[in-house]
């Protein structure tokens, strides 16, 4: 496998140190000289290439992975082999968009690689199905082929609760610091706490765990009842289908 990146930024890094183990010749763009020369250094099979052009040049597949105001900028005046593949790792750019700047032929696939690609245990979205792209992602940890774009936004939407389940283990540890205990101490016992719970076993659902750490009439049904109440759920719903409207208007807007 070739692999070829366009945009050297954290989901590059994150992609190429999961792939490394797997030995698949890598050519980088120098947008991030620093990210890239990092890698280069690191893994013998990973090169920085002087420019977009020459990524496109040295390899059949192609991951896209710039900030969403920055793909016109990065695309524009590439020329692209209509027998490339293009994997797009960027937000609210459709496979539309993308074809209409890089011209006819060339194979356009939306993904949404997840920082656990790293450790090669993420599964990503693809849309549409492609071999090259579901190949590359089983490597990672497993490719999840979405037909419709709009269970596809749908998922794009979630990934933004990533950093709100962060915040809240910060307001917990900052809870327990109120009572008492040093700030770093308090983090450390929240995420000593919270490492221990694997998410990863996929014969349990999320239901069934959360319920495994639940006693009738203990603590953790107390807080979970007094907490995440009806309504509080109805306002993570209305949140994350603000998300996923937002994420819509987006695609619409990068279209034109």
């Amino acid at each position: 496998m070739i692999i070829g990146i366009i945009g050297t930024g954290s989901i590059a890094r994150d992609i190429v140190d999961g792939l490394a183990p797997e030995g698949p010749t890598v050519h980088l763009s120098p947008r991030n000289a620093r990210i890239a020369n990092e890698l280069a250094r690191r893994y013998p099979d990973v090169h920085v290439r002087a420019d977009n052009q020459s990524v496109v040049d040295a390899a059949p597949l192609i991951l896209l992975a710039v900030r969403p105001d920055n793909v016109r900028e990065a695309l524009a005046g590439l020329r692209v082999p209509g027998d490339r593949v293009v994997i797009s790792a960027v937000a609210g750019w459709s496979v539309e968009a993308l074809s209409a700047l890089l011209g006819d032929g060339v194979t356009v696939v939306r993904s949404i690689p997840l920082p656990a690609v790293r450790e090669r245990r993420g599964i990503t979205a693809v849309h549409p199905a492609h071999p090259a792209a579901e190949e590359l992602f089983d490597r990672l940890g497993g490719a999840l082929v979405v037909e419709e774009p709009t269970t596809f936004d749908a998922l794009s939407a979630a990934t933004a609760s990533i950093s709100s389940y962060l915040h809240y283990l910060d307001a917990v540890a900052a809870w327990i610091a109120r009572q008492g205990m040093a700030a770093d101490a308090a983090e450390s016992y929240v995420r000593s706490m919270f490492s221990g719970i694997s998410v990863a076993d996929q014969s349990t659902s999320l239901s069934e765990l959360a319920r495994a750490h639940e006693t009738p009439g203990g603590n953790n049904e107390a807080l979970r009842e007094r907490w995440f109440n009806p309504q509080n759920r109805a306002a993570l719903d209305d949140a994350l289908e603000h998300i996923r409207r937002r994420v819509a208007a987006s695609t619409s807007e990068w279209a034109r």
